[in-house]
């Protein structure tokens, strides 16, 4: 019966329409018969790849050993998954006989079958024993870490991973590559910069960073109008590290790029170049919308500033964000560490009292710290003397009312009147308390003192 059913199977076989010969033998397959081993190995010459990657699976589903000879051929074959799916059918067989062959396909498949026949060979208990075998082993298992070991010796087999590998061989190959900090690594880095992936791109970006090159500036400029934000952010950055500076002119027009990281990448990549023609640029990106953005700029003012930005940094030491505040403290004085006495300062008093007005009483403590620094007066002192005043009415007439007992001649009532209004915790508490910082009561200004530290900690 079985003889009858493979006859009529295999007169399919010649049929002039391809879907016909891979239905007969799916046919075939589905017999499982020793005797259609002939039969499937002459269907090995078919034109169509389809056609013979069913074969070969069908192959495998028979239990003979007469399979081995047309498996170990379809090793040959010039279509990749007939390749890949004859190593599964010779694991899946377990012959030690077929070692060889496998060995055979690790040193020259491409990096999929390669994958494939390291598995295999992994599966039949063979190890590699020499440096050619080791390197395309590795390689093919993905063990990167192990195949940098063998330094240039690996860069031909990484370079197939990083143009045919799957997208995640091909990041983990960019990556081997700039490791081995290997001059002939550059081409096949600058490639993959066009790669399909921005993963890869990414990859190759990072790696060309680390390659530290200068050949890699110029293709890394024409990677900034990438369209992936990952791959614009990895570009600017390796440009950043690089320290070229021919490429701050095409680097300034991403301060408008849409993506923050892209701009935050963007400060600390022209702070890194340090050329000044970019300075009003870094003073632009103060303003961004993005605290991280502002801090880096921030930073790279340090790096790249002069007297110019001095005005920016001093209104960053009032930002609603404390790492702006802190990296703009680091950076006045890295510039000029007595810039509370220049002119430039002096002149930012009316926005820093200004600011006393703001609603996050981290930034009225701040205005208030970096207005006694500038002018050596406190709030209430700056007020008596005719600057803008810092008391203002808020609204609330029982917070108004103790605002006015500060002033109180008496010690007791002005006490009572800073302990009240540290418990009400209101916008206007920062300014009120730090009028009393210079009260002539001992007891007064330690409650204001302690209040304000209360209140700006968030206890």
């Amino acid at each position: 019966m079985l003889g009858t059913k493979l006859w009529l199977a295999q007169r399919g076989l010649t049929s002039d329409s391809p879907q016909k010969r891979l239905e007969a033998v799916q046919r075939i397959r589905a017999l499982r018969d020793p005797a259609a081993i002939e039969v499937l190995t002459e269907a090995l010459q078919d034109q169509e790849p389809a056609v013979r990657a069913e074969v070969v699976s069908a192959l495998g589903d028979i239990e003979h050993r007469g399979v081995l000879k047309p498996l170990v051929a379809a090793l040959r074959d010039h279509s990749d998954t007939v390749q890949e799916l004859a190593i599964q059918a010779l694991k899946k067989v377990g012959d030690s006989s077929v070692v060889d062959p496998l060995v055979g396909v690790l040193l020259r498949g491409t990096p999929g079958v390669q994958y494939h026949a390291a598995q295999a060979l992994r599966g039949l208990g063979w190890a590699p024993r020499t440096m050619g075998e080791q390197i395309p082993f590795y390689v093919a298992s993905g063990d990167f870490k192990r195949v940098t070991m063998f330094g240039s010796a690996a860069i031909s087999a990484l370079t197939a991973v990083l143009r045919g590998g799957s997208y995640e061989r091909r990041v983990a190959a960019a990556n081997a590559l700039s490791e081995l900090g290997e001059v002939a690594v550059l081409k096949p880095l600058i490639g993959a910069l066009k790669d399909a992936e921005a993963l890869v791109r990414s990859a190759a970006a990072n790696g060309l960073a680390r390659l530290g090159d200068g050949q890699a500036v110029a293709p890394l400029i024409a990677t900034l109008k990438d369209r992936d934000r990952n791959v614009r952010t990895a570009t600017v950055s390796a440009l950043g590290q690089l320290g070229d500076k021919s490429a701050v002119t095409a680097l300034l027009p991403l301060v408008n790029d849409r993506e923050w990281e892209v701009r935050a990448v963007l400060a600390e990549a022209l702070g890194r170049l340090g050329d000044k023609s970019s300075l009003p640029v870094v003073l632009g990106l103060l303003h961004d919308r993005d605290q991280e953005v502002r801090q880096n700029a921030v930073d790279a003012i340090g790096r790249v500033g002069d007297e110019n930005a001095i005005e920016g940094l001093v209104l960053a030491m009032v930002d609603e964000h404390m790492g702006v505040r802190q990296a703009a403290a680091r950076s006045l004085n890295l510039l000029d560490p007595y810039w509370e006495r220049s002119a430039r300062a002096q002149a930012l008093v009316p926005q820093l009292q200004e600011a006393m007005r703001h609603h996050d009483s981290a930034v009225q403590f701040a205005a208030a710290g970096l207005l006694r620094r500038i002018t050596g007066k406190s709030a209430m002192e700056l007020q008596a003397s005719g600057n803008t005043t810092t008391f203002t009415r808020s609204g609330d007439k029982a917070f108004d009312l103790l605002q006015n007992l500060l002033r109180d001649p008496d010690d007791e009532v002005r006490l009572a009147a800073v302990e009240a209004i540290v418990r009400m915790r209101s916008p206007a508490s920062v300014p009120a308390l730090q009028g009393v910082l210079s009260d002539k009561n001992r007891w007064v200004k330690q409650a204001a003192d302690d209040g304000l530290m209360a209140i700006t900690s968030g206890r």
